[in-house]
């Protein structure tokens, strides 16, 4: 009897032990969980960081290269601003207009909403300076032909500006056609012509040259320092002394802008006409932009300037906003740089610091990301003009604003096409 009596003691656990089990592992997943949560947050914050970080990076990366080109083919600087009537056959309208600028910044309007940045450059490989017409150009019809200083470099498939200085005249953009004698350039609006400088001399349809001519059309001329100038802003089938079939070297006509929580960029040259605004980088929320001139006129938003401003001394004196730039009279020719300031926040908001259902706290009015930069809005030429501190970046635009974490990244990029200026 004693060997049945205790197998039997030994069959299985009692209710209360089981319960103590239970109440033990319960206890066991509680604090795996707390642990999880709390190296999950770490992770999360971490993360967040991370990919604020790469967000930013490829942002400030993708814009500074185009601002490091900007002016490129045009780069006579006391000629620019004009405003060129634009004929495109693969758009829609057709007919659209651009400004002859290095860089324009389009002000938010006030301190919530990002400014716009617009970048213009030229496609060809070996810069020249613009030459000059020796006979005008009476009436820009469909079909002409007119003659320039020098047509060196120049060749079918180019695309070329005309402007008057000293006018309110509009500039023209055109599509060279074939180079003639006597430093001839044809500009046709016929369905064809071909690229005698590329093998086999292969055949393109006219694109930029509108058929019938403008319903206005623009009388050029000029003599002396106002004759018109003929600036060259790349071949449309020429990459590296090569013939690209698929015509890939468009000028460039960048437009940046901050698209909710997107930095897009749009282009108004594209092989098969406008392009819609493309993502470059997500999560990016704000963007400033500042005019840097070298125009001897010093107001203390260079704190480093040392020695008395001189204009065209090659530093910068200050630096201005759009509105303040427009009212000082837009003076291109001292523009040598241009400063910005991105703003990267993380992907997911965080949950605020008393817990699931609290305000939000990650970031606060005190601890708003900041730039360098004058105090918003400084407009117009009698603005004053305080000195270069740091300023919190209003980000209120979201409700949610502070559910989030942010990185600034600032630069100041310099216009070696306008610093290295033809005249």
């Amino acid at each position: 009897m004693r060997p049945a009596t205790l197998l039997r003691r030994q069959a299985g656990l009692s209710m209360v032990e089981l319960m103590i089990a239970m109440v033990i592992a319960l206890i066991g997943t509680i604090i795996m969980f707390q642990v999880f949560e709390v190296s999950e947050g770490i992770k999360r914050t971490t993360t967040a960081g991370g990919d604020a970080q790469s967000n930013g990076v490829i942002a400030l990366y993708v814009m500074e290269n185009d601002l490091r080109q900007a002016g490129m083919g045009f780069n006579d600087t006391p000629y620019v601003g004009c405003t060129i009537q634009v004929y495109d056959a693969t758009r829609s309208p057709q007919d659209y207009t651009l400004n002859l600028l290095p860089v324009q910044i389009t002000s938010g309007g006030n301190a919530r909403t990002p400014d716009r940045l617009t970048v213009f450059y030229g496609s060809q490989q070996i810069v020249g300076n613009a030459t000059t017409l020796q006979r005008s150009i009476d009436n820009l019809q469909t079909d002409v032909s007119f003659q320039v200083q020098n047509s060196f470099a120049t060749r079918a498939g180019d695309l070329v500006v005309l402007l008057e200085p000293g006018t309110t005249k509009n500039c023209t953009l055109m599509e060279i056609t074939a180079p003639a004698a006597g430093s001839y350039l044809d500009h046709r609006a016929s369905t064809t012509y071909t690229l005698g400088w590329a093998n086999g001399t292969p055949s393109k349809t006219v694109r930029f040259n509108k058929p019938g001519g403008w319903t206005s059309p623009v009388s050029y001329g000029g003599s002396g320092a106002n004759a018109t100038r003929v600036f060259n802003l790349g071949n449309l089938y020429d990459i590296n002394g090569t013939y690209a079939y698929n015509g890939a070297t468009m000028p460039v006509y960048n437009t940046y802008a901050v698209s909710t929580t997107t930095l897009t960029v749009a282009s108004s040259f594209n092989a098969t006409g406008p392009a819609a605004p493309v993502a470059v980088a997500d999560n990016i929320v704000h963007m400033r932009a500042l005019y840097a001139l070298d125009d001897g006129v010093s107001d203390a938003t260079v704190p480093y300037q040392t020695g008395a401003a001189a204009a065209g001394d090659g530093r910068i004196d200050r630096f201005v906003d759009a509105p303040k730039f427009i009212g000082l009279g837009s003076p291109w020719q001292r523009v040598i740089a241009v400063r910005i300031v991105l703003v990267a926040r993380s992907a997911q908001p965080e949950v605020g610091s008393g817990g699931p259902g609290s305000a939000c706290d990650t970031t606060t009015v005190a601890t708003a990301p900041t730039w360098s930069a004058q105090q918003w809005p400084t407009s117009g030429v009698g603005a004053p003009s305080p000195a270069l501190t740091m300023i919190s970046l209003d980000l209120s635009a979201d409700a949610n604003w502070q559910c989030y974490r942010y990185k600034t990244f600032e630069t100041t990029v310099p216009l070696r096409n306008w610093i290295w200026k033809s005249s």
